[in-house]
């Protein structure tokens, strides 16, 4: 058996938009289910007059004491009583977007997941 869920949360108000793919699935006597997710908002929206603005802010984000990182982690675990294994990888950071003389700060959180697991969990 196969389940699959899809979601595309879009808000122009806020300036978030969400991305969800489930997926559960059962082959063998072992139950699989996995989740991808992509979540990005906007944080902030600089307005610039001039192409020499520009050139100046992007000056401004080279000379930083601390440059812009990425997050990452990964979390395994595994149970032989319950007959489980976990594993989530995600990763947090931003990026910019520039369009025509504004500069749009964007967040993001990307996220897998999966869990393993003998006998159905599907009802």
């Amino acid at each position: 058996m196969r389940e699959v869920v899809y979601k595309n949360l879009t808000s122009a108000r806020s300036g978030k938009k969400d991305v969800l793919l489930k997926e559960v699935f059962e082959r063998d006597g072992v139950t699989a289910k996995t989740e991808r997710r992509s979540f990005y908002f906007i944080k902030e929206v600089v307005h610039l007059n001039s192409d020499e603005e520009l050139q100046a802010w992007v000056g401004s984000q080279n000379n930083r004491s601390e440059p812009v990182k990425r997050h990452f982690h990964i979390m395994k675990e595994h149970s032989d009583a319950m007959g489980m294994d976990k594993f989530v990888c995600k990763i947090l950071g931003l990026f910019y977007a520039v369009i025509d003389r504004d500069i749009y700060t964007i967040a993001f959180l990307h996220s897998f997941k999966i869990n393993f697991a003998r006998g159905s969990l599907i009802k």
